[in-house]
């Protein structure tokens, strides 16, 4: 299953009709990490933010156990008419010594603050399909985020409709585990949007 398929399936499971600000928003954990992430709380419809991080060949070189050498996210918040929000990230990915993108995605649930249970607040915790492995997307600050992928992700060739082998999973080094990504212009993600509706949103900043 593609990205495509995975964030088409995130669309049809939410439903798309209109609800009410409070409701679309969530609960206060949701809230707080709408207005960080997004820079503002959702309303009843999709809202996006892109990050993303170049690594140049310096930092490369002192971290021969790294791999990646792009990343660029693209968070996608979701409004819901029952249950509350819920969040897609898209992701795009090149490596060292590879000048071949690859791109993975992921569904996420409702925000939730586990921090007096040694866990963290701010955090969307998502999974890839397929038992692809997770992502997990925390706030550092106003302009940046922390992904966490502590054991490696599915990936596959961008563009691509037919599944990857788990082998390109292998792609992540050692020190690919956590990455500070800043914000970005929503363009910049264009290519990671699951379809035009999308596209001309982020194109008018939403």
């Amino acid at each position: 299953m593609n990205r495509f398929t995975i964030l088409a399936a995130l669309a049809l499971s939410l439903g798309l009709g209109g609800s009410g600000l409070a409701r679309a928003a969530g609960s206060s954990d949701d809230e707080a990490f709408q207005k960080r992430i997004f820079g503002r709380v959702m309303d009843s419809k999709r809202i996006h933010a892109c990050f993303k991080r170049v690594y140049d060949a310096p930092h490369v070189a002192q971290h021969p156990q790294q791999n990646v050498r792009t990343m660029l996210l693209l968070v996608t918040g979701e409004p819901s008419d029952d249950s509350g929000p819920s969040y897609g990230l898209g992701m795009g990915v090149t490596f060292r010594k590879s000048g071949t993108h690859f791109e993975s995605a992921g569904n996420c649930g409702a925000i939730h603050d586990t921090s007096s249970a040694g866990g963290s607040s701010n955090t969307a915790r998502c999974g890839v399909d397929c038992d692809g492995g997770s992502i997990d997307v925390a706030i550092k600050d106003a302009n940046s985020v922390l992904v966490s992928i502590p054991e490696g992700a599915r990936i596959w060739k961008a563009g691509d409709t037919d599944d990857q082998p788990a082998s390109e999973r292998r792609r992540f080094g050692a020190d690919d585990k956590v990455f500070r990504l800043d914000k970005t212009t929503l363009t910049d993600c264009l290519h990671l949007a699951s379809d035009d509706k999308d596209k001309s949103a982020m194109r008018r900043g939403q």
